[in-house]
């Protein structure tokens, strides 16, 4: 199967998947039901996701990569904790539509238990970790500072998803994040 298509039917089997899990709630869903609501069979499923949960993290897997590449890139004198903040940032930067769709992803994903800080397996948290003892020009194995930065930053993220959630979602996600980002990056001063 050429590459684009194969892209396009993982999407579509995502999509069908994380529309089932909004309506029916994760445990109410099997991967059969996936599987007919996609129009595929079950061994199609299994050629793109392992599980229903690898599907349900999927697309904050694909965020969580962009956030990395988005750090990554950022300019080199730019403080570990502010780059991070930005890459983050500019990961929440969405049309309308797309708004509704990373709400409705997020509200699946807090429901299901699964809104961990930063999804992925655990290669994709030391990458971040990594770029933050670059930054610093530290060991990661021996300075908690880059522990510090990438697991601040996530958290604060996930709380500004958590209130945008808990808010219905009606005000842009990168407006909540900026205000926690701010509130973090103050050092919790003013609490």
């Amino acid at each position: 199967m050429p590459e684009r298509r194969r892209d396009f039917v993982r999407l579509e089997v995502e999509r069908a998947g994380m529309d089932l899990f909004a309506e029916r709630g994760y445990d109410n869903v099997t991967v059969q039901d996936i599987a007919v609501a996609a129009g595929i069979g079950r061994r199609t499923f299994f050629r793109h996701f392992r599980s229903k949960e690898e599907l349900l993290q999927a697309y904050d897997t694909r965020l969580a990569l962009r956030a990395l590449h988005a750090y990554e890139a950022r300019p080199d004198g730019e403080a570990p904790a502010v780059a991070l903040c930005r890459a983050i940032i500019s990961t929440a930067e969405m049309r309308g539509d797309e708004e509704r769709i990373a709400f409705q992803r997020n509200k699946v994903l807090q429901d299901a238990g699964a809104d961990t800080l930063i999804a992925g397996p655990p290669e994709l948290a030391q990458s971040f970790l990594e770029v933050a003892a670059r930054r610093l020009g530290v060991d990661v194995d021996k300075d908690m500072r880059p522990h510090l930065i990438v697991w601040s930053v996530f958290a604060a993220a996930r709380a500004a998803t958590r209130v945008w959630i808990a808010n219905g979602g009606r005000e842009p996600l990168r407006g909540r994040m900026e205000s926690a980002f701010e509130f973090l990056l103050e050092g919790l001063a003013d609490s």
